[in-house]
């Protein structure tokens, strides 16, 4: 069950109190969020647990099945050469999706759950499915930096759901 801490939305690049949480495998995020929904959390950020982890489930089709939509050029060039290397690393909160990305990956509300289950079967996907699609700001990507992109991603995300 899960805490809100907030009544309006927050900005996340300002949140204090992030749990430091780092993923070796896409089965290290399943698991922090089997273990955060079965023992409970406090939400920091504007998310709850089951629409971060469809968001995450989202990224993890979008890179399996291909981007929904492309972006512009200008914004792909920028982006490989000042982000890429950074996100892969480790990503920074506060983001924000224009509208057009925005209704492909930021769902509805979903229960911890659905979310869960939609998380357990793209993880699924990840480990047996190879074919990865040029992602949609840093193009084609090795495997190695899709993993790190995608483990860093939900870090950053599931570091604003702390564990009671």
């Amino acid at each position: 069950m899960a805490t809100t801490t907030q009544a309006a939305p927050v900005d996340t690049s300002q949140v204090a109190g992030r749990r430091d949480v780092h993923y070796n495998a896409v089965d290290d995020i399943l698991a922090d969020a089997e273990r955060l929904a079965a023992g409970g959390y406090t939400r920091l950020g504007n998310w709850p647990l089951g629409k971060m982890a469809k968001h995450i489930t989202n990224a993890f089709n979008m890179a399996l099945d291909g981007p929904p939509t492309k972006v512009p050029l200008p914004i792909r060039v920028i982006a490989r050469w000042l982000y890429k290397d950074k996100a892969i690393q480790k990503m920074r909160p506060g983001f924000k999706l224009n509208a057009t990305m925005a209704k492909h990956f930021v769902p509805g509300d979903t229960s911890d759950a659905e979310g869960i289950e939609s998380l357990r079967t793209a993880c699924r996907r990840w480990k047996s499915e190879k074919q990865r699609h040029p992602h949609p700001f840093f193009g084609k990507l090795t495997d190695d930096e899709w993993n790190r992109l995608m483990l860093r991603h939900a870090e950053m995300h599931m570091s604003f759901l702390v564990p009671k």
